[in-house]
C-alpha cells in the first residue's frame, strides 16, 4: 500500500473519530454531563483522535514543515492521555480523582491539545490546501470554549473539524488535478 492509499484510509479514520467526538454533545445534553454514553463516545473519539490525528499531518507535510508535526505530537499524545483516564472511568467505575498524578497528566494534556489545535490551524491555513473556511469550524471549536451557551457544543465543534478534515482527505480533494496525475504515473510504474 502507497503512502498516499494509507493517507486516504486514514482519512475514513479522522471521519469516525470526528462522529464519536460530535456524539459526546447529544449525549451530554441528553444523559448528563459524564454520564457513562457521553464518556463512551469520549473514549472512542479519544482513540481515534489519538491514531488519526496523524493523518492531518501527512496529508499537507511538505507545506506544513516541522511546525505541523508538532501540532500533531501535541493532539496525538494528548488524545491518548485523554483516552487513559476516560478508560479509567470504564475501569473503576469512576473519573480519576484529582491528585498529583491527575493534575500533572492534565496540565500537561489540555494545554497540549489546545498549543496543538491552535498550530494545527495556523499551519492549515499557511499551507492552504483545505478549504478557507475549515479555520472558521477551527476558531468557533476555541471560542465554544470560552462562552458559556457554547459549551456544551465545544466537542460537537471539535468533532465536525476531523469530520470535514477527514472527507476532504478521504475524497482527495485536496490534492491539486497535477499532482493526482503525477500519482496516477508513479503508481503505474509501480505496477509495471
Amino acid at each position: 500500500m502507497t503512502v498516499e492509499r494509507t493517507i486516504k484510509w486514514l482519512g475514513l479514520v479522522c471521519i469516525l473519530a470526528g462522529i464519536a467526538r460530535m456524539g459526546m454533545t447529544p449525549a451530554g445534553l441528553i444523559f448528563g454531563s459524564d454520564s457513562k454514553q457521553e464518556l463512551a463516545f469520549a473514549l472512542t473519539a479519544s482513540i481515534l483522535m489519538g491514531l488519526s490525528s496523524i493523518n492531518l499531518f501527512l496529508a499537507q507535510a511538505k507545506k506544513a514543515g516541522f511546525f505541523g508535526f508538532l501540532a500533531t505530537l501535541f493532539l496525538s499524545v494528548g488524545n491518548i492521555i485523554l483516552a487513559g483516564g476516560f478508560y479509567g472511568f470504564f475501569a473503576f467505575g469512576k473519573l480519576p480523582k484529582p491528585g498529583t498524578f491527575v493534575n500533572i497528566t492534565e496540565s500537561l494534556a489540555y494545554p497540549g491539545l489546545l498549543l496543538g489545535t491552535l498550530l494545527l490551524m495556523i499551519v492549515t491555513y499557511r499551507a492552504n490546501l483545505f478549504p478557507r473556511w475549515y479555520i472558521g469550524i477551527f476558531a468557533l471549536m476555541l471560542l465554544s470554549l470560552g462562552i458559556p451557551f457554547l459549551g456544551d457544543y465545544f466537542a460537537f465543534f471539535w468533532g465536525l473539524t476531523y469530520v470535514a478534515m477527514g472527507y476532504t482527505i478521504f475524497t482527495e480533494k485536496y490534492v491539486s488535478a497535477s499532482e493526482k496525475m503525477n500519482r496516477k504515473k508513479s503508481n503505474a510504474a509501480l505496477k509495471l
